[in-house]
């Protein structure tokens, strides 16, 4: 029985949302750090209602709920990318280049040339005009 990949057992969605949450908890956790939501002169000054800008554990929840969702459709869009039949494949060439003719030989050995071999740049087809 051949099974195909999918498109959701490349990354399930629980696991899309648990890494997303730990981007947003890091990022909280950071904010709060950063603003001295642990000192007591902040805390303090909160209490007071002294402290001039948003308090550290609303400014952490929003910067936390931002980071999620920003998380959230960043990692679903590089999913999109990835096509599931291509991820069982392996690759002999690097990824990016162009497709390659394969009667082409490699450089050094015996058999048909292709024909732009007479490159001497030896850079691919398209990089650059022809003389």
């Amino acid at each position: 029985m051949t099974e195909k990949t999918r498109r959701r057992d490349l990354f399930r969605p629980l696991q899309l949302v648990g890494l997303s949450l730990l981007c947003g908890l890091f990022a909280g956790v950071v904010t709060l750090i950063a603003t001295g939501a642990f000192t007591d002169k902040v805390m303090r000054m909160v209490d007071k209602g002294t402290y001039g800008a948003i308090p550290p554990w609303n400014l952490a929840f929003i910067v936390t709920g931002g980071i999620f969702i920003a998380a959230l459709l960043i990692l679903s869009i590089l999913i999109l990318a990835v096509d599931p039949a291509d991820f069982t494949k392996t690759h002999d060439r690097p990824v990016l280049y162009d497709d390659v003719d394969d009667t082409a030989a490699a450089p050094g050995t015996t058999g048909p040339v292709a024909s732009d071999a007479d490159d001497a740049t030896g850079s691919a087809e398209g990089d650059a005009p022809k003389a």
